[in-house]
């Protein structure tokens, strides 16, 4: 056919080439998506305000609606030149330097993330759990804990880094298993999830301690500002009926094993003999 375009073949060098280089621009953007404490330490960039004149504010409008649909005014300087039949309009030209139209980046992440984009901690998990509990320890001594040594392996290092496991996975299915509200033309697109719907989502499901919530929530308030998180009181509600429905079920349980009272026997009735003659009387 004549006005079909013939592709070229890449060779097979060349596309395993180019494959492990997007693999590797995807696993640098999922590690600087991951660095949490980059991100809370660093101040974020400041925002530049750019002036606004008469010839970008018409280049944006320009830009957002139709040509024919604009009627507004001109800037100063420019002239309307009437379209020639036969001829199509052109594109209005985007300004140029400051005038340049900002364009937000759409920033997309591939989920579920390939094994070979998955970030590798340099430390596991209990390398993180015995320090932070080292330090608890100094600060709240127990009087058992003085004639251990500080140098030695602990023992409760296993079990306590298999329940933090545990507990870190249930977290996660609950936050995996959430769906934020969102508009209908949204249904495909999930925005983060912040910290504010993180304490909502477990003080909902009742997993977490409402002492952890309020921790927490102290912690995150220090840096982010303050927030009305109706998460504790979920969790006093929870508590509440919790309460009430094991006295409801302890007082059931306890009604199954009180024998009834006999009633007190009533005298029997003794049906006293009537004549016949009074009866056809």
């Amino acid at each position: 056919m004549a006005g079909k375009r013939k592709r070229k073949a890449v060779s097979h060098a060349l596309h395993s080439e180019l494959t492990e280089y997007s693999s590797l621009l995807r696993a640098l953007s999922t590690s600087d998506t991951l660095d949490l404490a980059r991100r809370l330490t660093e101040p974020p960039p400041p925002t530049k305000r750019k002036k606004r004149t008469a010839k970008s504010a018409l280049g944006n409008l320009q830009l957002e609606a139709p040509p024919e649909e604009y009627q507004g005014p001109l800037a100063e300087g420019e002239e309307t030149q009437p379209p020639t039949a036969g001829s199509s309009q052109l594109p209005p030209e985007e300004p140029e330097g400051e005038q340049q139209r900002v364009r937000k980046r759409d920033t997309w992440t591939r989920w579920p993330l390939l094994p070979t984009d998955l970030h590798v901690p340099e430390w596991g998990l209990d390398d993180e759990i015995e320090p932070l509990v080292r330090q608890c320890l100094r600060n709240n001594p127990h009087p058992t804990d003085e004639d251990g040594e500080p140098d030695d392996t602990p023992s409760w290092l296993p079990h306590l880094t298999e329940s933090a496991s545990v507990f870190l996975s249930s977290v996660f299915a609950l936050l995996s298993h959430h769906t934020p509200a969102r508009p209908q033309s949204m249904q495909d697109r999930l925005n983060p999830i912040d910290w504010k719907m993180v304490l909502d989502i477990l003080g909902t499901c009742g997993d977490v301690d409402a002492t952890v919530i309020t921790t927490v929530k102290a912690r995150m308030e220090a840096i982010y500002g303050p927030y009305d998180s109706p998460a504790i009181g979920r969790l006093q509600t929870r508590a509440e009926a919790k309460s009430r429905a094991a006295a409801a079920f302890d007082e059931a349980d306890d009604a199954l094993f009180v024998a009834p009272r006999p009633t007190k026997r009533q005298p029997k009735r003794v049906l006293e003999e009537v004549e016949s003659d009074d009866l056809d009387g």
